[in-house]
């Protein structure tokens, strides 16, 4: 028997290191996520890719608390905001750009920087907006602007109540802790969501 437990311990010892799990506590992420969701996360990963859900350290706040968000734009990638809707060119290619709207019957919009899609992840993920809740302006307008290498522009899917990379920027790769592999979901009720919470107090 013993000689089983080191065996066992060493791939305890390793699971822990490369999984964590997570509780969601807050709104940023409603309804894909809601406060109660466990999420299982996986340290020891690659490549990010739009749309990743990852664990990163926010910058604002206080207690040093990680939170999860969405990966919205890579580096190299252009995007802007105006008027709650967030405008992706992929890679910074307008030609490129167009041809992947017209391949996947996505919206884009031609600007004097090319095209650029708008709201790409509306509709492959919960992206939901609130509009009884008054935004401040950083939410709502933001320049063309080029990811920087090394760095992911992030986003909370309850796009009008989360402080994220609008906020304070591109977050570098040494932020980023964990990509989101799994997610335990309480159970849902249509009742039970319309009475989730909207916004922080």
């Amino acid at each position: 028997m013993k000689k089983f437990i080191l065996p066992i311990l060493i791939l305890f010892s390793v699971s822990f290191y490369m999984l964590r799990l997570y509780k969601i506590s807050g709104t940023s992420m409603n309804y894909g996520l809601i406060e109660g969701d466990i999420v299982l996360t996986y340290r020891q990963f690659d490549a990010i890719h739009r749309g990743d859900m990852l664990v990163i350290k926010h910058p604002l706040d206080p207690e040093g608390r990680l939170y999860i968000k969405r990966c919205a734009a890579l580096p190299g990638d252009k995007y802007f905001q105006k008027e709650r809707s967030f405008y992706l060119q992929p890679e910074g290619n307008s030609t490129r750009t167009k041809v992947l709207a017209q391949t996947y019957d996505l919206q884009a919009v031609q600007t004097k920087d090319g095209y650029f899609l708008k709201d790409p992840y509306l509709k492959y993920y919960g992206v939901v907006h609130n509009w009884r809740l008054r935004v401040p302006k950083v939410l709502t307008q933001l320049p063309v602007t080029t990811v920087k290498p090394k760095h992911y522009f992030m986003l909370g899917d309850l796009r009008d109540n989360s402080a994220d990379s609008r906020f304070f920027g591109a977050v570098p790769r040494s932020w980023i802790f964990s990509k989101v592999i799994y997610v335990f979901k309480k159970p849902r009720t249509w009742q039970e969501l319309i009475t989730v919470k909207e916004a922080d107090e």
